[in-house]
């Protein structure tokens, strides 16, 4: 799944959301986003790549916006 307007209040703790891969010339592998913790408004996600972790990301919907801290 990936994260869009439409499916953000249904993403629960523990769920996997999908986003496209880092190096796109040389692999289809997704980053994958672990939700760690949700508040209405904000769900925060540790997100992987080809199983190495590379930290965590926040999700805030703002308005009829998604935004992102990295």
């Amino acid at each position: 799944m990936t994260l869009t307007m439409d499916n953000f209040d249904t993403v629960g703790v523990g769920e996997y959301v999908e986003a496209p891969g880092v190096f796109k010339g040389l692999s289809d592998e997704p980053l994958k986003l672990r939700a760690a913790a949700r508040e209405e408004n904000r769900i925060e996600f540790v997100v992987t790549y080809f199983g190495v972790t590379l930290g965590r990301w926040t999700c805030f919907r703002r308005e009829e916006k998604l935004q992102w801290q990295t």
